[in-house]
């Protein structure tokens, strides 16, 4: 145990003056984890001791070192050398931790940092983790059992599952201040993070009260060098009871959130996906395990076989909202339609076998196979009617990001401005990324999307065109203006309307046909290639018409039938307005 913090912390800070307070909170990266946790489920109780590294990546010496976790936790002590430092503790709102508050230790170190050196910390914290989301009810104003839906981490011997950064701050981290309610702050600031640590080494030690070792108690965790643990019987009293003792690492933290469960898990194993789930719960469990392997055909053709299989840890709370971090899904078992979880489970399946470190490109690739999906079992219409889940939502972002803009262009600074390579925003990320993989298999074909998927490797993507590079070669055209207006920049949304069309009568020896010619405007600041339907009496054909932002295109199709209407775009392009696509032949009834 480590001495408590001196008393007299408090006023040699103040004593320091102003300047000592001027704290830059993101100087230090935590380049090491090394963590030793206690968890008493009974007790709701995480006790954690261990140390730090700390790298400083600012630009000057620092003396001053800020370590954060979750509010219902507090710091107990902090050394250098097995000697205390001086550190001062305090309430910090933040929503970073689902209690919208941080336990913050500011820690005066002995001499100043100097750029790009360590230096590394003994630390001591504890305290309990219990359902709290007091963030969401407090600042979003979510009525309280959809909150709890969302933040159901806890610990606790029917249910522990606990998150890392973005739910609980159950690891040290250091950040300034942000709330749910400035917009993206929450997120982009978890993404700054993310990506200073993206390479930091994650260890942790986890030992837990057992009772009889007589249930199959497990841990689980995200981490890809994990165990589940083994027990250890401790004898007290002449009585043995048991301890689960397990270890988790990561040798780089990337994406990864660090998370465990806890429960009395038995584990299915099939080649392609784990399912660890409770004993009770084995027909649930088989039920998923078949909806996975029915995905595995679709991913066998876009992604081939998997690195991994992908993992379903079973959430014993059946209320909590399903949580994917990478090809880790932590969900509860519930009854379904086989193809609503061949839908939840697709995403984890992705990861398992696809790895960018480009967030739209990993996203938008799953949310572009789950409509694969769909359409392979329910056709293109419904898939369409999936993929337009998004549309509404990402028009009323493009208004709110750009006031009167979405259908008349951005300019340049604008434009530049969240995009799909710098967002932290899912809508952007999964929605509009979804949509992009969309087009571009409509406009490449699926051998060519295929193709260049297949040749992808997330280690050589290092620059921004890399993927349109791989897509134009596979596909043996120029889709540079594509890329710049829907990945590059963000230009908006298309608004397509049918300027005019032209019915020419074809006369010819063996049969009677005609020629219909339309014009399509787009209106709006993203070109894109889209689809003109020629509706006629005895059916429908359809031409793909490219049409640049503000600038006019033209298709041409040859139809058995004098047409009715024309109708411009099926869906498959996300647009400002849907309401002026429907061009009604002169002459003819509507």
């Amino acid at each position: 145990m480590f001495p408590m913090r001196p008393l007299i912390a408090f006023l040699l800070l103040l004593a320091a003056g102003p300047p000592a307070l001027a704290i830059d909170r993101e100087a230090f990266t935590i380049s090491r984890y090394q963590l030793e946790v206690q968890v008493d489920r009974s007790t709701h109780v995480i006790a954690v001791t261990g140390k730090l590294t700390l790298r400083n990546d600012s630009n000057k010496p620092q003396k001053l070192a800020t370590l954060q976790v979750s509010s219902s936790l507090a710091w107990n002590a902090i050394a250098l050398d097995e000697k205390p430092v001086q550190w001062l503790g305090d309430n910090y709102t933040s929503d970073i931790d689902h209690t919208g508050s941080l336990s913050e230790a500011i820690v005066t170190l002995p001499k100043e940092v100097a750029p790009a050196a360590t230096v590394t910390l003994d630390v001591q914290y504890g305290g309990t983790i219990t359902p709290d989301a007091t963030r969401l009810t407090r600042m979003v104003g979510a009525p309280a059992d959809v909150a709890a839906r969302n933040d159901w981490d806890e610990i606790s011997d029917p249910f522990t599952a606990v998150r890392g950064l973005g739910y609980v701050a159950w690891y040290p981290v250091a950040i300034e201040s942000v709330s749910l309610s400035d917009g993206n702050a929450v997120f982009e600031a978890i993404a700054r993070w993310k990506h200073r640590h993206d390479r930091s080494e994650f260890e942790a030690a986890f030992a837990i009260e057992a009772g009889d070792g007589k249930q199959p108690l497990r841990i689980v965790t995200n981490m890809s060098d994990s165990d589940e643990g083994k027990l250890v019987p401790e004898v007290r009293d002449d009585k043995t009871s048991y301890r689960l003792v397990a270890k988790a690492h990561l040798p780089e933290l990337g994406e990864v959130v660090p998370t465990f469960a806890i429960a009395n898990y038995v584990e299915l194993a099939r080649p392609t996906i784990t399912l660890l789930h409770i004993a009770d719960d084995t027909s649930l469990a088989r039920d998923y395990a078949l909806a996975a392997e029915a995905n595995d055909p679709l991913l066998h053709d876009w992604l081939g076989e998997p690195t991994q299989p992908a993992r379903i840890i079973e959430l014993t709370d059946p209320n909590a909202n399903p949580w994917q971090n990478g090809a880790a899904l932590f969900t509860p078992l519930r009854e379904a339609p086989t193809a609503t979880l061949q839908l939840l489970l697709l995403p984890a399946q992705v990861a398992a076998r696809f790895h960018s470190p480009h967030a739209w490109i990993q996203d938008g690739l799953e949310r572009f196979l789950q409509t694969l999906a769909v359409e392979r079992r329910s056709g293109r219409h419904a898939a369409l009617e999936f993929l337009d889940q998004y549309r509404e939502p990402l028009v009323q972002a493009e208004q709110a990001a750009h006031p009167k803009a979405v259908t008349k262009g951005l300019s340049e600074e604008n434009a530049a401005n969240n995009t799909l390579l710098n967002t932290n925003d899912e809508l952007y990320l999964r929605g509009k990324g979804g949509f992009v993989f969309w087009m571009l298999r409509d406009m490449a074909g699926n051998e060519a999307m295929q193709r260049a998927i297949a040749a992808y490797r997330g280690g050589a993507d290092k620059d921004p065109s890399y993927f349109q590079h791989l897509v134009q070669s596979s596909a043996k055209r120029d889709l540079e203006w594509f890329f710049d207006d829907w990945v590059y920049r963000d230009r908006g949304l298309p608004e397509f309307h049918v300027e005019s069309a032209y019915t020419r009568p074809l006369l010819n020896e063996t049969n009677k046909s005609f020629l219909v010619t339309a014009t399509i405007e787009n209106r709006g600041g993203a070109g894109a290639e889209v689809p003109v339907l020629i509706q006629t009496p005895s059916g429908e054909k359809s031409v793909r018409v490219l049409v640049k932002a503000g600038e006019k295109g033209t298709g041409r199709i040859e139809v058995p039938v004098a047409p009715d209407k024309i109708v411009v775009n099926d869906g498959s392009v996300p647009e400002a307005n849907l309401g002026n696509n429907v061009y009604e032949i002169p002459g003819k009834q509507p």
